[in-house]
Parts: structure tokens; sequence; C-alpha cells
């Protein structure tokens, strides 16, 4: 018994590593990417909160850069087993929320951002490498 708890006290960040909402999780984020959005951060929100799994923020300029930013994500996750719950915000506001339940996606123009600090406020919850294959960077 003591030996299959510590395995999985071992395992967890690989099991968790493995969850669906992780994958998809990635795909929005390279999908912003590919839209050329700026500052994108995936944040695992498993250990520190029960509404997602991941936040995904990123930055954009114009309404029409939110607009393409958006729509990308939006196609990349149909593609997915979530369905969207929720939209807030439009892409002429400061911030669009596009809520799958295990993921949302936090779309910011202008000041927004740091005004809401989503970082900073979740600050104990880890980043998660997204590789940006613009650069071969990972973010």
């Amino acid at each position: 018994m003591v030996r299959l708890v510590i395995h999985l006290l071992v395992n967890l960040e690989k099991l968790q590593a493995e969850l669906p909402s992780t994958h998809h999780a990635k795909l929005a984020a390279a999908a912003a990417l590919e839209k050329k959005a700026d500052d994108v951060v995936l944040i695992d929100m498993s250990s520190v909160s029960i509404m997602a799994d991941y936040f995904l923020v990123c930055s954009v300029h114009t309404e029409g850069h939110a607009r393409g930013v958006r729509e990308a994500i939006e196609e990349s996750m149909e593609t997915s087993e979530l369905k969207l719950r929720r939209r807030e915000g439009s892409d002429s506001s400061g911030w669009v929320l596009l809520d799958w339940g295990d993921i949302v996606v936090h779309i910011f123009r202008g000041s927004e951002r740091e005004y809401y600090d989503l970082e900073g406020l979740w600050g104990d919850a880890p980043a998660v490498k997204v590789e940006d294959t613009r650069s071969g960077d990972a973010v």
C-alpha cells in the first residue's frame, strides 16, 4: 500500500500532464501564437483552483487582432470534446473571456491585462511552457 501511494505521488506530475485538458490548452496557446498574440502565458490552475485546469492569457493590439486570435482559438478548440460554455466581452472591448470549463482563455487589449493582473492574482499557479513555433523558443 505504501509503495502504491509513493508511486502515485512521484508520478502525479506525469499523470497531470496527460489530462486531455493539457493537450487542448496547448492547442489553444499554439493558435494564439500563430495569430501573433503577445505574452502568451498558460497557467496550470489545477492545484490552486477548482474553477478550471488552465488559464490561457494573451495580449493583442487592436480589435481586428482580438478577433483573429479569438477565432483561431475557437477553431482550434472545435476538435476537442469541450464545448464553449460562455463568451464574455467583445473584440472591441479590452477583455474577451472564453470559457470551456477546464480551459478559460483571457484575451486582453491595452492596459487591461496590467490592471486585472491575473498572473499576479494566481501567482501560486505554475506556468506551463508552450512551444512558440514562430521562433522555436518556449514561452
